[in-house]
């Protein structure tokens, strides 16, 4: 909404008024005097508008405004307003009554028209969806993660409570939704967009040891979920990736994979590398408090080493090599944030206890004085407390304004990676004649190779085809030394008859 301007013209002064709306201009002709229609000889526009707000100004009795009190009946009103239509007026208020514009505001729009240099129209938000998928190993804070994360957005759908329990491969198949948190539709005004956030949790690998199952089905979900995509757009792809920004309701945005404190293993580098084929990678470090800041520097640099080369840490002989596509947030953002590259990958504490903020002096001057109830997790120990959301105890706190706060500009790039994702997609799957199976194994083909020794089918069929060699080799075995247990009794009889 642009502010009112003057500007002065020959003499005399007009107010331009681009971004009003009609409730502003019957404000200001509330203040002001109707003026004449009958025009002024040898007067401009400008010099119209010019002697109208002079007049107005030395006199101005004030149109009478109704004005409501706080249960609904207007002032020096004598007429009751029933309970009713009192509740309905609080649930959905009335726009405001169209009235007809005075002669002075037609003026001074006329004016403004005459020299602006666009047309002003109003916004139409439009829909913008963002899904996020949190992996890795089981057991390292990922649900609490996701529970902290969106503590103070209003959640539609919350998914599973943490409970401390896990959840297989075959339920997280049987109800994805079940381990999904749907935010509430968020109105952003000023970019014209309208968010939809959800964040999908995903089972941890290790409570299934089949890890070739684990990542066909991760795998899987991933392309299902670009599939149904194709099917609501009709397979389009046509249009640019401006157009296109955050269309796609059901496709993975990013990845926020969970790497264990201390040591990466060789499996996060495998499903990593898998994964990211198909969707961008935020590393992020769990569990963070169990090391020493000299520990946790010296683990983010190494994290970034082993990333970066995967295949000089996974014996890689004669199998596919590796490649782990991560997200990179920008310099600049970082920097306002108080954040570096060499502080990355983020590292993060979690807690299902929460306290309460009481301290109204220290909620002043943060600026959160009308905050109802605050709450903040809370980690307590022997020797003290962990605060997940102070910056000085985890990186939560950055992690969050990235995602979901103030410093979310790095949305864009990751919409447009997903959409160019996207597109790849569409292309694999026409080629296969639209069968998913087909894609969802070329896809299985860089990592499954390096988790083969853990596919269970196969591991059965070399222990039964083991079994069966032993078998024959046994046979082999007992018929041999019938013979030469025949041949032994052969030479003992032919001894004999020689003797006698």
């Amino acid at each position: 909404m642009a502010p009112a301007t003057a500007e002065k013209k020959k003499g005399g002064s007009l107010l331009f008024s681009f971004g009003r709306n009609k409730t502003e201009k019957a404000k200001a002709a509330s203040v002001t005097t109707k003026p004449s229609d009958k025009p002024v000889k040898g007067s401009s526009i400008v010099s119209k508008a010019s002697s109208n707000s002079s007049s107005a100004a030395t006199s101005s009795p004030k149109a009478a405004v109704p004005k409501v009190l706080s249960n609904g009946v207007p002032m020096g009103s004598s007429s009751p307003v029933s309970p009713a239509a009192v509740s309905k007026r609080r649930l959905a208020p009335a726009e405001p009554a169209h009235e007809a514009p005075t002669a002075m505001n037609l003026r001074r729009d006329d004016a403004a028209a005459a020299w602006q240099s666009r047309p002003r129209m109003p916004s139409r938000l439009m829909d913008t969806y963002v899904n996020f998928m949190v992996l890795g190993e089981s057991g390292l804070g990922k649900t609490t993660f996701i529970q902290n994360l969106t503590s103070s957005f209003r959640v539609v759908n919350g998914g599973r409570v943490q409970d401390g329990s896990c959840t297989t491969l075959s339920q997280f198949q049987a109800d994805p939704d079940s381990l999904r948190t749907v935010l509430e539709p968020m109105d952003i005004p000023e970019s014209s967009r309208r968010l939809m956030i959800s964040i999908q949790d995903m089972p941890g690998w290790g409570d299934d040891i089949n890890l070739m199952r684990y990542m066909r089905i991760i795998t899987g979900f991933l392309l299902e979920q670009r599939a149904k995509d194709y099917e609501k757009l009709a397979g389009g792809r046509a249009l640019d990736k401006t157009a296109m920004c955050g269309q796609l309701q059901h496709s993975i945005t990013a990845c926020l994979y969970f790497i264990p404190p201390h040591r990466t293993k060789k499996i996060d580098l495998i499903l990593m590398a898998a994964i990211s084929q198909l969707v961008t990678i935020i590393p992020v470090i769990g569990k963070s408090d169990s090391m020493t800041e000299a520990e946790l520097n010296a683990y983010r640099a190494e994290v970034l080493a082993m990333l970066s080369a995967p295949n000089k840490f996974v014996a890689a002989r004669n199998l596919p090599q590796l490649e782990v596509s991560l997200f990179s947030f920008a310099e600049s953002i970082l920097t306002d944030l108080g954040m570096s590259q060499s502080q990355l990958p983020i590292a993060v504490v979690t807690s299902r206890d929460a306290e309460p903020c009481d301290d109204a002096a220290f909620l002043e001057s943060l600026g959160l004085a009308d905050v109802q109830n605050p709450v903040q997790p809370v980690r307590h120990y022997r020797w003290g407390a962990c605060y997940p959301l102070n910056r000085g105890h985890s990186d939560l706190i950055v992690l969050k304004r990235l995602l979901l706060g103030d410093r979310v500009e790095s949305l864009y790039a990751m919409l447009d990676d997903s959409y160019a994702r996207y597109m790849t997609f569409c292309n694999a799957f026409e080629d296969s004649g639209k069968q998913l199976q087909m894609v969802v194994q070329d896809a299985c083909q860089v990592g499954g190779p390096h988790l083969e020794y853990d596919d269970y089918a196969k591991a059965k069929v070399a222990l039964d085809s083991a079994k069966a060699a032993m078998s024959t080799l046994s046979e082999e075995n007992r018929i041999l030394a019938e013979r030469l247990a025949a041949a032994e009794r052969e030479k003992k009889a032919l001894l004999e008859r020689m003797r006698a």
